[in-house]
């Protein structure tokens, strides 16, 4: 009787990940680029970072809430910008060693000192074909996340 062989990413619960952005056409573009990535990713969204902030805390209405593996976030938030997202991430002990890539459509050359100071893993550019964004976010879970400790995905 023949076997089936099953990849290891097809056996593993998909890996959570938080796209923190208050454009729409953008996060619907997230998910498309990472439906059918290896490995499987749960991709979790908010628009603003005061909800960012209640997701990864764990509070209401996200009390449920998976802890993500890395998060996306977007350079320009309704109510605060990423630096700020940032520095109430690393006040949180919990938190402190999330990996971050922080993304824009406008360059932020005068920025990426205090995004970095305030703790983002990566700084890029918003790709502008799925293909690309898609390949970004894959290198980024490969070089920052694949190998540390598992999230915890319940």
């Amino acid at each position: 009787m023949p076997t089936r062989q099953v990849t290891p990413s097809a056996s593993l619960p998909p890996v959570p990940v938080l796209v923190v952005d208050d454009n729409d056409g953008f996060l619907h573009i997230v998910h498309a680029a990472l439906r059918e990535t290896s490995p499987r990713f749960a991709v979790h969204s908010v628009s603003s970072g005061t909800e960012a902030l209640a997701f990864l805390e764990r509070r209401a209405p996200f009390a449920a809430a998976p802890r993500p593996a890395f998060v996306l976030l977007d350079l320009r938030l309704p109510d605060f910008d990423a630096p700020e997202v940032l520095r109430r991430i690393a006040a949180d002990g919990r938190l402190a060693s999330m990996p971050v890539l922080v993304v824009s459509t406008a360059r932020w050359d005068d920025e990426v000192v205090a995004l970095e100071q305030a703790g983002a893993t990566h700084i890029q550019l918003k790709p502008s074909r799925v293909q690309a964004l898609r390949d970004m976010l894959v290198t980024f879970w490969k070089e920052q996340v694949d190998g540390q400790d598992p999230p915890d995905r319940g």
